[in-house]
């Protein structure tokens, strides 16, 4: 017989590592690193998370405040920062 909550024990983690991964892989397809900001945040919820299950509470709750809050908060900041202001061409007659 299998034994269903072995199973689900051994899925929760097991899809979480897929979560993290699949989420890092798509943060670095993107061609937009505001986008890629943003999609770093994913994968840092899903690697706190994966620090919970395993009963790792506080290394958890810091995953999730560095890695899924704050460095995605200062690369899009700096993202933004660093944009170039729109090209506005000049009008004829203005001087």
């Amino acid at each position: 017989m299998i034994d269903v909550n072995i199973l689900v024990q051994n899925a929760v983690p097991l899809a979480l590592y897929v979560f993290a991964i699949l989420g890092a892989i798509v943060a670095l397809m993107q061609k937009d690193l505001l986008k890629m900001a943003v999609l770093t945040s994913v994968s840092g919820f899903a690697v706190a998370a994966i620090y919970q299950v395993l009963l790792a509470p506080d290394v958890a709750l810091t995953q999730a405040v560095v890695g899924a809050a704050i460095i995605p908060t200062l690369v899009g900041l700096s993202v933004l920062k660093t944009r170039e202001p729109p090209v506005v061409d000049e009008v004829e007659g203005d001087s």
